[in-house]
């Protein structure tokens, strides 16, 4: 098998007296996570290049498996990045979840309340967690794409299953919950029943004063991201104006270039149009002139003519 066998679970299972199938089977959950740790446009040339390999060893089998692994959906593969980048949003999410679960289990109505008004918060943060990572790997993260990274984690806060299906990393498609039957996970993940890429772990109570020392850090750093997401959005609608600000420069610029040239043009016909005129008044002009001398000599004309009429009658 090409690539890095250090990184595959088969290495601890080479000697292993399991069957060869749950050794492929683990092969291509090791193929699979450097799969789905792969920014999404390197996705399909990397199965396919993975697939190949196993072939050349002689595996048709896990070949075909890998060939067959889905690749993921934006918002699925922003999940699993956060799983890897961000695991102290995504235990802030599993935390909060197990939460509202004990005070539902307990139905503490003031606790749930309170649980209740952190949970946008802690939503916001994680989807913001994510957007950043994946921007940081170059990938554009669209609104579309940040509501199903929401309602995903929002999925893994109410449903155990769901949660232990993102902590796979190798989600290909964003889950939904009513948050009252269990989360929808057909199809969702890879390769299921792998072990999960990260654990996220949850420290043991401590002392009420680390605890309060805690809850303060909490409340700073939800702070710290709320003002953090209203930069962010800020930010964005001042992109936006200035977009739209340099589009109106571009097409006022378009526009005076268009009238300048049509100015231009007025110009040079208005030189011609003069050239006409003045030539046409100069005409004028002559053609005055010649009108002039052609009465005078009209009249002189006729002036002989009746000078010689009224010699002819004198004669008669």
């Amino acid at each position: 098998m090409a690539g890095n066998p250090e990184s595959w679970p088969t290495r601890w299972l080479s000697s292993s007296p399991l069957s060869s199938a749950l050794a492929s089977a683990m092969d291509l959950a090791g193929i699979a996570v450097e799969l789905y740790t792969l920014v999404p446009s390197a996705f399909t040339a990397a199965r396919t290049s993975r697939a190949k390999q196993a072939k050349s060893s002689g595996d048709a089998e896990l070949a075909k498996q890998i060939a067959q692994l889905p690749k993921p959906s934006t918002a699925a593969w922003a999940v699993n990045m956060l799983v890897r980048h961000g695991t102290k949003e995504f235990a802030g999410v599993l935390e909060l979840g197990a939460s509202l679960g004990t005070a539902q289990e307990q139905q503490d109505h003031e606790r749930l309340r309170t649980l209740g008004q952190q949970r946008p918060r802690v939503l916001a943060a994680a989807v913001e967690q994510a957007r950043a990572v994946a921007e940081g790997l170059g990938v554009k993260v669209s609104g579309a794409a940040a509501l199903e990274i929401e309602a995903t984690l929002r999925a893994a806060m109410t449903d155990p299953a769901a949660a232990e299906a993102i902590r796979s990393g190798q989600l290909v498609r964003s889950l939904a919950t009513n948050g009252l039957e269990p989360v929808d996970l057909s199809g969702a993940v890879a390769v299921p029943g792998a072990p999960s890429a990260v654990h996220v772990t949850k420290e043991e109570p401590d002392d009420g004063g680390r605890q309060r020392e805690r809850a303060d850090s909490q409340r700073e750093r939800e702070k710290a991201q709320t003002a953090l997401l209203e930069a962010r959005q800020n930010a964005d609608r001042a992109d936006m104006e200035l977009a739209k600000a340099e589009r109106e420069k571009a097409e006022a610029v378009r526009r005076s270039e268009q009238l300048a040239v049509e100015v231009k043009a007025a110009k040079d016909k208005l030189a011609s149009l003069q050239q006409e005129l003045a030539a046409t008044e100069w005409a004028i002009t002559l053609a005055e002139r010649n009108r002039k001398l052609a009465t005078r000599l009209a009249g002189r004309e006729r002036r002989t003519a009746e000078t010689a009429q009224a010699r002819l009658e004198a004669l008669s």
